[in-house]
This record gives structure tokens, sequence and C-alpha cells, in this order.
């Protein structure tokens, strides 16, 4: 390297000490773009110091990126991502960096174009699925946060109304619900397990103990690991949200926009290629404006060749109620006697809960979807 070239590089500045997730990843980031690509790191408390740098994260209680600084730790402070709707969780200095860098690294490490449209469905999907985490966690967000029900927020209204809005207590107050407040049960969240292999566990794991040196040098050695750690975390994602989610979610979308090609209802889709599908239904759903208009999925078992049907979740992926299970007097039934009751044989089977079931063809299992749509069957016509 030559003395310009070394001129040349930008410096990166963060605190010294205990170091955690945010600053580590961010550090890396920043290293992965053209303005500080190799950009050495200081790790520093002394503001004379921060000030001759040209970029500072996580230290200095500033957030300017004009002049490159990053911190998120000064009184007033209340940035969000403020895409895709991620606008709750305030930022950590890794989603500042993100939020200033991202499409940046995202086109740099992909090869996409900076201006093409999967380039921000990925930095959208790499801040859900990764920096928001980071950003939750180094701010305190708990994971899991308590949800008064309708009823129990009726009731409460009721009584404040019986009160005369005023908090006091009334008379009425007893006789505002059928139920009062009091006797209906609370939502209460307990955690019953430790989670200690987060990233954000396994970055502060790497700085000195309690009884181990901990001196600068020391520090500053681990805080390399650490960043790397964090980094290669980061692009290992991206390699799954761009080589494999992305795919997925363009199967998905195809079999959304052709879905009046399987019925004209519009509620049945078929996947060109089996991939998970769910996660992505439910957001494309939403920014398409047809939130729970699709009821069927259909797609080939790559093994069997044989087709299956999913009915969708109602809620989100993971919920085990179904917006419109399969009928009742198909369920737990196999070969020959589904067939007998539906009239479409190649049946497999219908699930007992109602979720799947499978069809030998692609004409019977779209068949037996519309019936199920209608929630009758050929003999029932």
């Amino acid at each position: 390297m030559t003395s310009r070239s070394v001129n040349m590089l930008k410096t990166i500045g963060t605190h010294s000490g205990t170091f955690h997730c945010d600053e580590a990843l961010g550090c890396f980031l920043l290293g992965r773009t053209s303005q500080f690509r190799d950009a050495p790191v200081t790790r520093t408390r002394d503001e004379e110091t921060l000030k001759k740098l040209d970029c500072v994260i996580d230290v200095g209680g500033v957030y300017d990126p004009a002049l490159h600084r990053y911190d998120h730790h000064q009184r007033g402070f209340t940035e969000v991502f403020g895409q895709g709707g991620y606008d709750v969780v305030k930022l950590s200095s890794a989603g500042l960096v993100y939020k200033h860098f991202g499409m940046e690294v995202i086109s740099s490490e992909t090869g996409l174009a900076l201006d093409h449209p999967d380039t921000h469905v990925l930095y959208l999907a790499m801040y859900k699925h990764f920096i928001q985490g980071v950003d939750a966690v180094d701010n305190g967000v708990e994971q899991f946060q308590a949800l008064v029900s309708h009823k129990r927020k009726a009731a409460l209204e009721e009584e404040g109304e019986g009160e005369g809005g005023g908090g006091g207590e009334g008379e009425g107050a007893a006789q505002a619900t059928e139920e009062p407040s009091s006797s209906l049960p609370d939502i209460s969240l307990v955690k019953v397990y430790l989670e200690e292999t987060s990233l954000g566990h396994r970055v502060s794991a790497l700085n000195a103990a309690w009884n181990e040196d901990a001196s600068d040098a020391v520090q500053d050695e681990r805080f390399a690991v650490a960043s790397e750690m964090a980094g290669k975390e980061f692009l290992s994602k991206l390699k799954y949200l761009h080589s494999s989610w992305l795919p997925a979610r363009s199967i998905v979308k195809s079999a959304i926009l052709e879905r009046f090609n399987s019925d004209e209802s519009g509620k049945i889709i078929t996947l060109g290629q089996y991939c998970p599908w769910k996660d992505h239904l439910f957001e494309l759903e939403k920014e398409l404006s047809i939130a729970g208009e699709i009821i069927y999925c259909l797609y080939q078992d790559s093994r069997s060749k044989q087709w299956r049907i999913m009915s969708v979740p109602e809620g989100d992926a993971g919920s085990f109620s179904q917006r419109k299970p399969l009928p009742a007097h198909w369920r737990g039934l196999r070969g020959a006697a589904l067939d007998s009751i539906t009239n479409m044989p190649g049946g497999t089977f219908v699930h007992i809960a109602g979720f799947t079931g499978g069809h030998e063809t692609y004409e019977g299992m779209l068949a037996l979807a519309k019936m199920a749509i209608m929630d009758t069957c050929c003999c029932c016509q």
C-alpha cells in the first residue's frame, strides 16, 4: 500500500471499554462501503481524538449523518428506521449506519444495482430479520409485551364513562359492564427460560471477564473479533435472503398475481414451485391491499409429485386457526373413503384438523379446492 493510499483512508471511531453488538456490527458495515472501506477503527472516549476522526459511532452524543456522527445515547434521540412500517423501535448505532449505508452494502454484496427494486426489498428484509433485533436489544426493548384484550379494554372504557370520565370513584362504576374489569383475566407474560445465544449475547461474551486482562489493547483485539463475527452473520443472513428468500417471494407474488387463472374467485393460489410461502403471502397481501382474500394454496410435492392443498392460517404463519379449514366431512379420510364423499377420484388424504390434504393430480386438487370454498362437494350439490 502506498503512502498516498494510506493518507486517503478514512478513519472510524467508537468508544473504548466494554463493546456491544451494535457498534461492532456498525463498524463492520462501514468497512463495506466505498467511503470507509478498510478504514481503521479507533476505540476511545477522548473527545479531542474523536473530533479528528471521519466517522464516529455509538459515542459522542451526536447524530448528524452529514458529519458522519451516529450516536443514539443522547437525550431527545427518537430516530427510527421509518420505512416499511418499522417506526417503533429506536435505532442503535448499527441501525443508524444501516439506515444510511444499508442500500449500498446490499448492492455491493449481492451485485444488484443500487436502484434495482430487489435491492430495496432486501434492504427492508434485512432490517426486519436482522438489524431490528440488534436495535431492540441494545435499546432494552422487551421482546414480549402484554396486550390488553378488546374485552378488557372495552370494560375499562365503560367503567371510565360510568365514572364521568374523570378517573374518580363513581357510583355507576360497578354497573358499567355485566362483568367488572377486575374479574376479567389480565394478560401477563412470564419469562420461563433464559435465551443467551443471540448475536448480542455472543458479542458481549467476547469482552474480557471480570477477572481477565481488560486493558485497551486486549479489548481492541477482542472488539476486532466481535466485529468480524457480527459482520459474517450479517452477510450470511443477506446471502440467504438474496439467494433463497427473495426467489420464494417472487414465486408467491407470481402466484398471487395469476390467481384468477386458477379460479375466478381469486381465493386460490398455485405455486409454480414449492417454497416457503406463508410469510410472503401475508406481507404481499398487505402490499397489494388484498389482506385476507386468499384461502387456499396449492403446490406439487417435489418427492411424490402429487398435489397438496393448504389452508391459509388466520393471523400469521404460526397460527393454528385457519381462514377456512377443509370441509368437516372430509377430515380424517383417505383414498377411496375420501373419493366416495367428494366424487373426485385420486384423493389421497385430508388431515383430521382440516388444514391440508392431497390429490394425485392438479386438476383434482383444484376441483377439491373449489368445492371447499363453497364448503360443499359434488355429492351434496
